[in-house]
């Protein structure tokens, strides 16, 4: 857009523009959640100095320490094998067009499937425990880190392709150096989009079957119908959520600049 250099201005003040904008967002969100407080009452739906004091409060007792965690514990061992196996996976696939018709088919179609429906699966192979907490936070991610591993490994541009193959290059010559960094920059928003994915599927498991863990204490205190305490919740469920989000946005931006040539 024609407005884009006008808003980048000079080198170095980029960076700052570029904070403009989430934080006019975030200072508008409070402010609506202020006002919409204020015409409501507040037993029902608490206001930000409300929830941030309930949340301090909370984040005092062992038991809610313990509980986030739990969460960030396996949200961290879900999410490092969601890459780790959904990228090898879509990354092998994807060197083979072969393969790469064959199961993209097939893992389309798992993935449309509501994910939900199939949790009880999780249950009757994996128990009531933190295997099956993790197995579906990591399922709920895998899945989608395939695909698009998979999608950005197949998608290489042939002219490099062809390039390397009238030098006579090696198969892993050619993956080393021409397909790995073309798909780097696809890879690392999977990263990011993956991280929100398994998030989600590890906060329904521990509502479902959890003991402990954020999930588990945001639906008890749905269940006493606590409301600083839900929102509060939430929003130290937000908190996390954004924080490596913004880290892994960064690194997308990085790794497109260097790799795929272009701003992003």
């Amino acid at each position: 857009m024609i407005i884009d250099p006008i808003l980048r201005g000079p080198r170095g003040r980029g960076g700052l523009r570029r904070l403009l904008p989430p934080v006019l967002l975030a200072v508008l969100l409070v402010a609506g959640w202020t006002i919409a407080a204020a015409a409501l009452n507040s037993s029902v739906f608490p206001g930000p100095g409300q929830t941030v004091d309930r949340l301090l409060l909370n984040l005092d007792a062992t038991r809610f320490q313990e509980s986030t965690a739990d969460t960030l514990l396996r949200l961290s061992v879900s999410w490092l094998l969601v890459v780790a196996v959904g990228g090898a996976i879509g990354f092998l696939i994807g060197l083979s067009r072969f393969w790469t018709d064959v199961f993209s088919p097939v893992v389309y179609a798992v993935y449309s499937i509501p994910k939900i429906v199939l949790f009880p699966l999780f249950l009757v192979f994996l128990g009531l425990g933190e295997a099956s907490q993790i197995g579906f936070a990591f399922f709920s991610g895998v899945i989608p880190m395939v695909l698009m591993t998979l999608n950005a490994t197949a998608g290489t541009p042939l002219a490099p392709l062809k390039l390397a193959a009238s030098l006579r290059m090696g198969t892993w010559p050619v993956v080393r150096t021409v397909v790995l960094p073309a798909a780097l920059p696809a890879i690392a928003t999977a990263l990011r989009l993956t991280f929100g994915l398994t998030f989600l599927g590890l906060i329904i498991a521990e509502m479902f079957t959890g003991v402990s863990g954020l999930g588990y204490e945001l639906l008890r205190n749905v269940v006493l119908a606590q409301m600083e305490d839900i929102v509060g919740g939430v929003l130290l469920i937000a908190l996390i959520a954004v924080a490596p989000t913004t880290l892994l946005r960064v690194l997308e931006m990085r790794v497109a600049r260097r790799f795929g040539g272009g701003d992003v």
